[in-house]
């Protein structure tokens, strides 16, 4: 009587995950280099070390497997971000920010490739557009923590979220460029702490609750607040040239 190998489901599953994430990384890698248009189908099929037909067993086009991709990636940041949060040791408002503006920009450094891929689909190619539900997941890591904020009457009561929200990520996302870009063989890295210590100096000093602040600190206020104002500038005019 023949013996009935039997195959673990669970083992299985394993399997199957394990080769979709080759898929995923190496479409990703594919896709940076070569843009969407660029990418081939063969060559995310020879990195992730499987047949192209594989690929179709897992993904019916090149848009779906684009789709997975950025999905993947801004579910990843989204538990990222949630994770510094649940481990900063800070409880007020203005400690946590501080964590979650390191996190951001220095992701956004190390990943600017793939986050400039992402916004140029949004722009060009609806088909494979990231859905807006991918980046309110993670956006959202901030609007809990500004209107905890708020609710603990650390910041302004009439604060608007979405102007703060902008303001956070549209200014860090600014610096994360310049600093990407002056990075060079005689100087691979920029400081980042000076611009979130700024971001957070900016948030205390409009958006703080706290009242009456001293004659002395004036100046330190309308530097902040001349600052902001050019940063808005160079984010706009950053804008334009993208779109």
């Amino acid at each position: 009587m023949l013996a009935i190998k039997t195959v673990n489901p669970e083992t299985q599953r394993i399997k199957l995950e394990r080769k979709e994430r080759a898929i995923l990384d190496a479409a990703r890698g594919v896709f940076v280099e070569h843009g969407f248009d660029g990418a081939r189908m063969s060559e995310i099929a020879r990195r992730a070390s499987i047949g192209e037909g594989t690929i179709y067993s897992y993904y019916e086009s090149k848009a779906e497997l684009m789709l997975a991709v950025l999905q993947q990636f801004w579910d990843g940041l989204t538990l990222e971000a949630e994770g510094v949060m649940a481990s900063v040791q800070a409880t007020d408002f203005f400690g946590r920010l501080r964590a979650l503006a390191q996190y951001h920009l220095n992701t956004v450094i190390l990943n600017s490739d793939f986050i400039n891929l992402t916004f140029a689909l949004r722009r060009n190619n609806s088909e494979v557009s990231v859905s807006r539900d991918h980046l309110r997941h993670y956006v959202a890591v901030f609007d809990r923590l500004f209107l905890r904020g708020q609710d603990r009457g650390e910041l302004r009561a009439d604060a608007i979220l979405w102007q703060a929200r902008d303001v956070f990520y549209g200014s860090l996302e600014y610096s994360a460029r310049s600093i990407e870009m002056t990075m060079d063989a005689e100087r691979s890295a920029r400081e980042q702490g000076p611009v979130v210590e700024d971001m957070v100096a900016l948030f205390r000093s409009h958006y703080g609750a706290v009242q009456g602040i001293e004659a002395s600190d004036n100046a330190t206020v309308e530097l902040l607040s001349s600052k902001f104002d050019q940063l808005s500038e160079k984010f706009d005019a950053l804008a334009k040239r993208l779109s």
